[in-house]
């Protein structure tokens, strides 16, 4: 179960600072207090929930108008399919927005959020953040911004499918997942990617577990790539430039 697990509204302050790009999406600075017309201020509308591992934030097909913000942990956005197999399509860090903040009105949500691990999510009433965004025109150009930003990654990816082959493609995931989710290596790597499974790696980089699980066996043998138990260690992200480079 999940629930509330502090008061409505952000910790010791009901003013959030204005949305922040960053090259993965949306980013919030949601414990900086900016004075002046550039606040946004959410008194009272935050619902803040825990979730635990494995545990749906919401499902495909809600009709739920809500934006959400991730506080702390990980969220996985999937697709699902019709015959009901699930595919990662977007790992979130702390700070991203996601919802589908601006789909049609009357229409589902065409993806599914669970926690990666223990996860603190605050949500807002759509309603309500397009209405503080209409009134505030800085935020929303953040918000627009952030969202082009979301699509020049999709684009990429896109472009990755057809010009790539699948070596290359998983490249160019480690290292972007390297730059939002790497954490310091304390064992003799670079990077440590906790928490990112090889399924993750297959669903991202568009192939078969089994052969993303082939690949990346062969950049351990190069030394590319290292691991201590299930984590997947970063050794060498010059020579994953290099790979991630090449096209057909």
């Amino acid at each position: 179960m999940h629930g509330f697990n502090r008061p409505l509204g952000p910790i010791g302050s009901n003013v959030v600072a204005p949305l922040q790009t960053t090259s993965s999406g949306m980013m919030v600075t949601a414990n900086k207090i900016v004075p002046g017309q550039e606040a946004i201020d959410f008194k009272g509308y935050f619902k803040v929930e825990s979730f635990p591992h494995n545990s749906v934030i919401y499902r495909y097909g809600d009709t739920t108008d809500r934006v959400y913000l991730l506080k702390s942990g990980r969220v996985r956005l999937m697709r699902v399919g019709k015959n009901g197999t699930r595919s990662v399509v977007s790992i979130l860090r702390p700070g991203e927005i996601f919802g589908e903040v601006f789909r049609p009105e009357g229409t589902s949500i065409e993806e599914m959020a669970i926690a990666s691990g223990e996860a603190e999510v605050w949500s807002i009433e759509g309603r309500d953040f397009r209405a503080q965004l209409e009134a505030r025109p800085a935020p929303a150009l953040d918000v627009v911004r952030a969202y082009a930003e979301r699509v020049r990654a999709l684009r990429k990816r896109v472009l990755g499918l057809t010009f790539k082959e699948v070596p290359a493609r998983l490249a160019d995931t480690l290292l972007t997942l390297v730059e939002a989710h790497g954490e310091r290596c304390p064992h003799g790597g670079e990077t440590d990617l906790r928490g990112i499974t090889q399924q993750d790696l297959a669903d991202l980089v568009g192939a078969s577990r089994s052969f993303v699980s082939t690949l990346i066996n062969e950049m351990k043998r190069d030394g590319v790539l290292g691991n201590v138990g299930r984590i997947l260690c970063v050794r060498d992200q010059k020579a994953l430039r290099k790979i991630a480079g090449k096209e057909k």
